[in-house]
């Protein structure tokens, strides 16, 4: 039985943990027109360094290991390379990382592992990692603690009410008569405390210093010297990290060494730990900084919403009222700043992961690239196509404080030569999810993606989402079927006789009652029936599918019936697209150029498609030219460039024509072009007809109407004046250059019929 991955089970799954990671390879997601999500890892120029071959992918950690989930919900370790260290098993509720080992949590249990996948053993009630090589455990029957080695055996007979992990080869224990002590790892007592002395925390830090608590305030203590190392003044002292301690003191804060020695004076007005020893601290004034153990600063902003996040890789982040996330170093201040971004994930020095344009996309902050983003339109073949549409509605807040509400993509279809029918089809697709699945009003929920599929003439659309949130939810994959000629919907139902549902019972498991298999999606070959499973406190919502095929529902189809017609017959579109490219219709503004270069075999497309509001590549404009000026292609490649590479032979060919000319300083033939370095691109063209490129004087006036002519560095304002000059840019309608922007590639196709 096949357990079908949903999208929307990406939030649900098991809780992947890495410590702090290491190199530059990070996970990426990537939704498919099949609804599917998957997962791989990328490096920071966007190759794929390990296929999209994963249900889900957790960061690498500084040991160098991962884990990853497949479609059935198992979970296993790879390294670097993708070999398996830990194969598939039963998913635990986290996998935790340590330098030297690895931990599958469950419920009940945890499993540890050594780097290279050896299992050391099983311990019930396993808490952190082995120090000293003691591992705490809690029983679950008694809810005491004890002591155990790798082997499984009690490291030293007795048993506590509660107890922390060791450190320095000791560790604070309670006893079961509620004494507090100090043993060693032997499990001999080294210190007894006070009767009136109640820690804080069961974790000594430093060498031998405790946190204690008199039920108001709290102070430190010596455990070697039996004595206080602070009195009772503050209202907090938070647990160390690094030998530094946060404290609050008549609401100021400050830090505090593991002596009691003040680092920092009690003056913050909000002190959060950032991690990797920087501090989040808010002032008097309102403003806000990033500040060291001793009160340096490293980063400060006087306007922010939000606070800072914790840091990751050096890097922090905040937002600004106007939608910018602002990105900071930890040694370095300022790095780098995203418009209307949302949803930031640090993935790498360089790295992160936000939701942009309602379309979540990896960005490299140093470069600015987008190194990938999820696809928003996917072919479906016969010039028609899905458009992601994204739709939100927020419903409130749940008991444990997450939210709930409509977070869902759909698809509008594109492509249809009947308008009316598109229309139709469009606005059933809208109503279907925008209504949902019928949940409680306790579960008013929904999250996911789509999928799509064009069978014969019947479009296929089904929601691949969760219902619900939390214990209950289940898997939403309820289905459309559209006549993409008449726009006419159509069930399975449709498909069969009125006596079908013996047959159907008859060849479904018989484990689950007949009407838990719901959403029937129909197929050339056969019609799929799902079962979802709920989710529960001890598994996650899946979906079990069964394929029938049409030899097995033979005996009860209606193939006389214009559903079995339509999935039977190709849909073939009324012809009114340009030059062969099922993206082009006629209608298209750009469809005389686009004819125009494609019956001069300047520009092709591919598979059928000339996306003609794609972005044009570097490479793809070098190509271009190529042909048409009929270059050479020349012996010695273009340095940097290599066999290998499509793209290779034309691009050295415009460069060894002098083309390339102010264009090859950071030159990247896969980069999308810059409207800047197109202009300088055409400059070298009229140039090397015979124009001539106008100096300053008569280039200013050309460049003075456009409001951003400013951002055009001075070595490019003669090219960019000299296309004005010669008509070949026009600007925008905003009177803007845009000179960071891009050119569509049906855009292009008219510059190239101009020059």
């Amino acid at each position: 039985m096949l357990k079908k991955l949903c999208s929307a089970l990406l939030l649900a799954g098991v809780m992947i943990v890495g410590a702090a990671a290491a190199g530059s390879v990070f996970p990426a997601y990537r939704t498919d027109i099949d609804g599917v999500t998957r997962a791989g890892y990328l490096d920071e120029e966007g190759q794929t360094v390990l296929p999209y071959a994963y249900a889900q992918a957790g960061e690498f950690a500084a040991c160098g290991m991962a884990a990853v989930e497949n479609d059935r919900w198992e979970t296993a370790v790879i390294d670097r390379t993708g070999k398996l260290v830990i194969p598939y098993t039963a998913a635990p509720v986290s996998v935790d990382f340590s330098d030297t080992m690895i931990a599958y949590r469950y419920a009940d249990h945890s499993v540890y592992y050594t780097l290279d996948g050896k299992q050391v053993g099983s311990y019930a009630g396993a808490v952190g990692f082995f120090e000293n090589d003691l591992l705490l455990c809690r029983s679950a029957a008694s809810n005491r603690c004890f002591y155990v080695h790798p082997n499984g055996e009690r490291a030293f007979p007795g048993e506590f009410a509660d107890a922390g992990v060791f450190s320095g080869g000791r560790a604070l224990v309670r006893s079961t008569d509620g004494a507090y002590l100090a043993i060693d790892a032997q499990g001999n007592t080294l210190y007894t405390l006070e009767s009136s002395i109640t820690p804080s925390y069961m974790t000594i830090f430093g060498e031998d210093t405790i946190v204690l608590s008199n039920g108001t305030n709290q102070a430190l203590y010596s455990l070697s010297r039996s004595e206080y190392l602070t009195d009772f003044l503050y209202h907090t002292i938070s647990e160390f990290e690094d030998g530094v301690a946060m404290v609050r003191q008549v609401n100021r804060w400050g830090l505090m060494d593991t002596t009691g020695r003040l680092l920092t004076e009690p003056t913050y007005y909000y002190l959060s730990y950032m991690g990797e020893g920087l501090y989040a601290a808010r002032s008097e004034d309102g403003s806000a900084a990033a500040v060291d153990a001793n009160g340096n600063i490293a980063y400060r902003t006087p306007s922010y919403v939000g606070g800072f996040n914790e840091l990751r890789y050096g890097l922090s982040w905040h937002g600004m009222e106007d939608g910018t996330l602002v990105f900071f170093r930890k040694n370095g201040g300022y790095f780098a700043s995203l418009k209307q971004a949302e949803n930031p994930t640090l993935l790498s020095e360089n790295v992160v992961r936000v939701t942009q344009d309602g379309t979540i996309k990896y960005i490299n902050l140093s470069t600015g690239h987008t190194l990938s983003a999820q696809p928003t339109t996917f072919d479906l073949g016969e010039g028609l196509s899905a458009h992601t549409v994204h739709y939100e509605k927020f419903m409130g807040y749940q008991a444990d404080g997450t939210e709930h509400g409509w977070n869902v993509d759909f698809p509008e279809i594109r492509g249809l030569p009947d308008e009316s029918v598109q229309k139709s089809i469009n606005q059933a697709i809208r109503a279907f999810f925008l209504e949902g699945p019928s949940v409680s009003a306790e579960y008013e929920a929904l999250e996911g993606g789509y999928g799509a599929a064009v069978e014969g003439s019947v479009l296929v659309v089904w929601a691949n989402c969760i219902s619900g949130k939390g214990e209950g939810a289940s898997v939403w994959n309820n289905c459309l079927a559209f006549d993409l000629r008449t726009g006419t919907p159509y069930q399975a139902a449709d498909l069969f006789t009125g006596d079908y549902m013996d047959t159907i019972k008859a060849l479904l498991p018989s484990e689950h009652p007949i009407y838990l298999y719901s959403f029937p999606r129909m197929s050339e070959t056969g019609v799929t029936w799902y079962y979802n499973e709920y989710e529960s406190s001890v598994r996650r919502a899946y979906t079990e599918s069964y394929l029938l095929s049409f030899e097995q529902l033979d005996a009860v189809l209606d193939r006389t019936g214009a559903c079995w017609q339509a999935l039977h017959t190709p849909y073939t579109p009324a012809v009114n697209t340009v030059a062969g490219f099922r993206d082009v219709k006629t209608s298209h503004w750009a469809a005389e150029y686009i004819q125009t270069v494609a019956d001069r075999s300047l520009m092709h497309g591919a598979n059928g498609l000339f996306r003609p509001d794609d972005a044009i590549t570097t490479a793809e404009v070098c190509a271009t030219v190529a042909r048409s000026r009929k270059l050479s292609i020349p012996e010695t490649l273009m340095p940097g460039l290599d066999h290998t590479q499509w793209y290779a032979g034309e691009v050295s060919a415009v460069y060894a024509a002098g083309l390339l000319e102010g264009l090859t300083e950071n030159f990247r033939p896969d980069a999308v072009m810059t409207r800047a370095d197109a202009m300088q691109l055409f400059a070298n063209l009229l140039t090397a007809q015979g124009a001539v490129l106008p100096d300053t004087a008569a280039a200013e006036p050309l460049l003075a109407p456009f409001s951003d002519a400013g951002q055009i560095p001075g070595p490019r304002r003669a090219a960019a004046a000299l296309c004005i000059q010669k008509g070949l840019i026009s600007g925008l309608s905003d009177s803007t250059l845009q000179p960071q922007g891009s050119f569509t590639r049906a855009a292009f196709a008219k510059l190239l019929t101009m020059i």
